[in-house]
């Protein structure tokens, strides 16, 4: 555990944020007492709260409670202006260390995806299921456009990515797309692409008959009426199932 007096040797929004999450590790694990206190102290003595800041942290302390002291946590995320529902992790200069991350032979293909959104919240998804690099093709929205970037939450650093044509890309493929195997019996390959279709029209004709000619389609089982759901919450599913399999082979 890293101590006080080396916190404090650090600079102020990075002495504000470890402060923060000492007080956060407190209400799930056992810490030293003196330790404990002696964050909350230190965090007292940071120029960058102002004394609203001082006062709702000296009461929510006194309280005690494990809410209490995340009540502290959150309220050092909103000092920096950062976002509490955000659980990154980070190293000691305050930038998320993407090294953390766990990182399967998994690649996926944005088949025409217009939207900046649906490209940004991909790219979020795959950072958190390992995946290890995103192919767009021509077209497609950029990850660079700002309403992808906000969407992503900084994740379109951690993960590799480039435009390409599908024809470019020699591994086993397989899409996502209705009519196909389901998603509880597919056979998820462990070194593999899957192609990601559009919005509007789903995945191109051309890049269907690529998969078909290697691994096939996959598909999610529904239950409503509407008939399909959100691309990016399909593509969050199917994240999910393919490091389930990772998960199997350990």
């Amino acid at each position: 555990m890293i101590t006080i007096k080396k916190i404090k040797t650090l600079k102020p929004r990075v002495r504000v944020r470890k402060l923060g999450e000492i007080l956060h590790l407190a209400t799930y694990s056992t810490l030293d007492k003196d330790y404990v206190d002696s964050a909350y102290r230190a965090l007292l003595e940071e120029e960058l709260l102002s004394n609203e800041d001082r006062r709702l942290i000296e009461s929510f302390y006194k309280k005690g409670g494990k809410e209490d002291l995340d009540d502290i946590y959150y309220r050092t995320l909103t000092i920096l202006g950062e976002s509490p529902a955000d659980w990154d992790i980070r190293d000691d200069s305050g930038k998320i260390s993407w090294d953390e991350r766990t990182i399967f032979d998994h690649y996926l293909y944005l088949d025409h995806l217009r939207s900046p959104y649906n490209v940004g919240s991909i790219f979020r998804s795959s950072e958190a299921f390992g995946v290890k690099k995103i192919f767009l093709s021509p077209g497609s929205a950029s990850p660079l456009h700002e309403r992808a970037k906000r969407t992503s939450r900084g994740t379109i650093d951690a993960i590799e990515w480039e435009t390409a044509e599908l024809d470019n890309i020699d591994m086993p493929i397989f899409a996502l797309e209705t009519g196909g195997e389901d998603i509880t019996s597919f056979s998820f390959p462990k070194r593999g692409l899957c192609i990601i279709g559009s919005e509007e029209e789903g995945v191109s004709r051309e890049a269907l008959e690529r998969a078909e000619s290697s691994l096939g389609r996959v598909s999610i089982k529904q239950f409503g009426v509407k008939g399909s759901i959100n691309v990016a919450s399909a593509v969050a599913i199917l994240l999910h199932y393919w490091s389930k399999e990772e998960n199997k082979n350990e």
